[in-house]
């Protein structure tokens, strides 16, 4: 006799399998911007990487029969320029500081999420969600502060910190803008937005300020497309029926890939009160996503 709740739980650690190979294809994208020279604007990496999964995209529209153009497509074009304004902050972040750290910050958007969804689409902000907020701080905190910054001698300005912040808030506004999306749209129509909104606004700069790449570089960005292509693949498989805080907990894992690359390749430095800092982020992110699983 088949067992269900075995058949489940196989089904589940698969899914966990999937987002594990989802963290370290991230992880190896953001090596790729990392070992860039700064030669090579942001923005011009932003296009390129937006130009390969804009390809793959309309590829998969196409092999589905499915009109590329949306119903709701005011939404459509600000879920995307959200996205493109994300991007563009997370790679800045990840050029300018430790990998370790960028991801990190990064990583603070579910809590942003909760906060947004609160406002925009009338989700209650309950104790929980303060108590999620004032942990996640106190871990980011740990992090920045001149004494830690010292001790891992890292050196970061306080704009690259905006920045990245930013970039987690830009973040978490696009996913509100998915979801709601998700109600009316083809998933493959709401992933080709961001993309071709990026192609679209970045392509004028690219072609005034352009600076042509050499073989090493595009090697680098190709490997951006490539492993943000194939990140996005694992992602949505493994997210189709593991609970919401499982999944941030396990895409956690790019954190500990990021802080792998950086101490391998760029000589980073990773003490306790990182551990400590990270992991009081990993707790915040959990308890403000297990809030967002419960309300659906």
């Amino acid at each position: 006799m088949i067992n269900i709740e075995e058949l489940e739980k196989k089904f589940n650690s698969l899914n966990k399998f999937n987002l594990v190979f989802a963290s370290f294809f991230f992880s190896l994208m953001t090596l790729c911007v990392k070992n860039i020279d700064k030669r090579i604007p942001i923005y011009e990496l932003v296009f390129f990487r937006s130009m390969l999964s804009l390809i793959i995209t309309l590829f998969i529209i196409n092999l589905k029969n499915i009109s590329p153009w949306g119903k709701d497509r005011p939404l459509l074009i600000l879920r995307g320029i959200l996205g493109t304004l994300a991007l563009v902050c997370i790679f800045h972040a990840i050029r300018n500081m430790p990998l370790g750290i960028s991801t990190v910050i990064q990583y603070t958007y579910p809590i942003f999420i909760s906060i947004f969804a609160g406002i925009f689409i009338n989700e209650k902000i309950t104790r929980n969600l303060i108590f999620a907020l004032i942990i996640g701080w106190i871990g980011i905190l740990v992090i920045i502060n001149p004494t830690q910054l010292s001790n891992i001698n890292a050196e970061i300005k306080n704009m690259s910190i905006s920045i990245a912040f930013l970039g987690a808030i830009f973040t978490a506004l696009a996913y509100v803008t998915v979801k709601k999306l998700s109600f009316t749209e083809d998933v493959y129509v709401i992933i080709e937005y961001f993309p071709l909104v990026s192609f679209i606004t970045l392509l004028p700069i690219v072609l005034i300020k352009w600076v042509t790449p050499n073989w090493n570089e595009l090697f680098w960005i190709i490997g951006i497309g490539l492993f943000t292509q194939l990140g996005q693949t694992f992602l949505t498989i493994g997210l189709k029926n593991l609970p919401a805080s499982d999944a941030s907990a396990i895409n956690y894992l790019q954190v500990l890939f990021g802080s792998i690359w950086g101490v391998l390749f760029f000589s980073e430095i990773i003490n306790i009160k990182f551990i400590l800092g990270a992991s009081l982020v990993l707790l915040g992110t959990i308890i403000s996503t297990t809030k967002i699983i419960k309300k659906a």
